[in-house]
């Protein structure tokens, strides 16, 4: 680290001395201006010119000469988008196989923002079109919450009528709701990368990196709404069966509520929602493992349905509480 003196110049302004080697290295010439941007650490970030740089447009580059593990591929392609590179070029020293075209088509389709721009046997050239700023992390938040909340809804109404209609395109649904975590994940590493971006978008880092781990919380609920869904189809009969339980069905609609107040208390950095979020919780935690040593009632269809209903109402509660917790973490900052 390059360490100058402060001086004081006119009896009342503080001053130092640029290091030479970075003037010329940057192009600074005698009277040319220099931006000062303070940063929420502490730091003074220098743009010389008088503005800020604009972040470099990146190329990722992906060889796929010998690509076989389609998942592999895709996996890469997912990292590139998410690392915030601007452009994404997939190349080959062959003809490229169906299903390297067809990876690459289904994780176009599957991203927010991505275009092929360019195309032929040898390479795909893949683009972003979004520009990072103009994209509200905390609205990214709150549409994930609604689309979470739906599923959850579909789920409870599934497992008490007999009705699977509505949880069909779960998967569908859940696919959404990664492509929106990933953008978020894409929001904060080009965050990390640019100084500014905060700035521009008046969002710390810190919040950045909590809307992330928000998001994750949401991604996970999405993922685990797939799988309990994926239970009831594998419960024999159960779609002919008469499981409605107006009792049990009020767990769906207080974890959905849990669930309502947990975001908001972390939207709005509300400490006392936060709190009032977690002794909810507690309590709907406790209320669940009392119900499920004393329920003994029911067949083999209905007490499966029951096991769905109580694991999801288990599971999402402790998601709620980790949201919660998620609000004093931002809120005493």
């Amino acid at each position: 680290m390059d360490v100058r003196r402060v001086q004081i110049t006119g009896g009342s302004s503080f001053m130092i001395t640029l290091p030479k080697d970075w003037a010329n290295s940057v192009g600074l010439n005698k009277n040319d201006t220099i931006g000062l941007q303070a940063q929420p650490d502490g730091t003074l970030s220098l743009y010389p010119k008088g503005t800020a740089p604009m972040p470099k447009r990146s190329t990722k580059v992906i060889d796929a000469t010998n690509a076989i593990d389609r998942g592999f591929l895709y996996r890469q392609l997912v990292g590139a988008y998410i690392a915030g590179h601007a452009m994404i070029l997939i190349r080959s020293s062959q003809p490229m196989s169906p299903a390297v075209i067809s990876t690459v088509t289904n994780f176009v389709q599957a991203s927010i923002g991505l275009e092929m721009i360019e195309a032929d046997d040898s390479h795909i050239l893949v683009a972003n079109l979004i520009e990072h700023d103009a994209i509200d992390p905390k609205k990214i938040i709150e549409r994930m919450g609604l689309l979470v909340k739906g599923m959850i809804t579909d789920l409870y109404d599934a497992a008490f009528t007999g009705n699977l209609d509505n949880i069909k395109d779960m998967r569908l649904r859940d696919t959404e709701i990664d492509r929106i975590y990933w953008l978020t994940f894409r929001q904060c590493i080009i965050y990390q990368k640019d100084a500014s971006a905060s700035q521009k978008m008046n969002l710390p880092l810190y919040e950045m990196t909590a809307c992330l781990s928000l998001s994750r919380v949401l991604e996970y609920i999405g993922d685990y709404m797939v799988s309990m869904s994926s239970h009831l189809f594998l419960i024999e009969g159960f779609d002919s069966a008469d499981t409605t339980d107006k009792d049990a069905n009020n767990y769906g609609q207080r974890v959905n509520n849990l669930l309502t107040m947990s975001i908001k208390s972390w939207i709005e950095k509300d400490i006392t929602l936060a709190e009032q979020s977690i002794k909810e919780a507690d309590e709907l935690l406790e209320e669940i493992k009392r119900f499920s040593r004393s329920d003994s009632s029911g067949d083999g269809i209905f007490a499966s349905a029951r096991e769905v209903v109580m694991f999801s109402s288990k599971r999402i509660s402790e998601y709620c509480k980790n949201i919660a917790e998620f609000t004093f973490n931002i809120a005493m900052e």
